[in-house]
């Protein structure tokens, strides 16, 4: 049994599985989540994210569909970057302006789940992974072009949110 291949199998698992339950959890699956249209109504109102239905299913996707896929480790490193760029957007959106400590909704919980993502993108999903076992191999020009869309993508997400993010009211004398 390969150590390397092992921690792997455990740290797709482990950051798979905690983000897709948030994907899940953003479509009324599980706990006392939300709904899409929920979602869309906070990524837009609250966060600034215009049209917020779009970017609540980018979102939904990103990390119910995509830790699903990182969890089995399948299609190689695409949905670890799909999750990684997810959660550098909330990151930097949602949970930086809150402070480190995650009680305060701060950004202690989801920085390590997405460097946990980027290893996998990274590493990739070892001998433990749907992907050895179909013996699907991704070429390395492609996953580049992933890259290079995980970037695009980080960086609309936060153009699309410096244009539309709520102004804070002007303070009166």
């Amino acid at each position: 049994m390969n150590n390397t291949d092992l921690a792997l199998l455990v740290l797709r698992v482990a950051v798979g599985v905690v983000i897709a339950m948030h994907g899940f959890l953003k479509l009324g699956w599980v706990g006392k989540g939300g709904s899409p249209a929920g979602i869309a109504g906070w990524f837009e109102n609250a966060l600034g994210f215009r049209p917020g239905v779009f970017w609540a299913w980018v979102s939904i996707l990103a990390e119910g569909l995509g830790g699903v896929l990182v969890a089995l480790g399948l299609f190689g490193p695409f949905p670890a970057i799909a999750v990684a760029a997810d959660l550098v957007v909330v990151t930097i959106v949602a949970h930086v302006p809150k402070g480190f400590w995650a009680t305060e909704g701060g950004w202690e919980f989801p920085v390590p789940l997405a460097a946990g993502a980027f290893a996998v993108a990274l590493i990739g999903n070892g001998a433990y992974s749907l992907d050895a076992v179909l013996g699907l191999k991704y070429s390395d020009s492609l996953v580049g072009l992933w890259w290079i869309a995980m970037v695009v993508g980080i960086a609309l997400a936060l153009i699309s949110r410096a244009m539309f993010a709520p102004k804070a009211a002007a303070k009166t004398a």
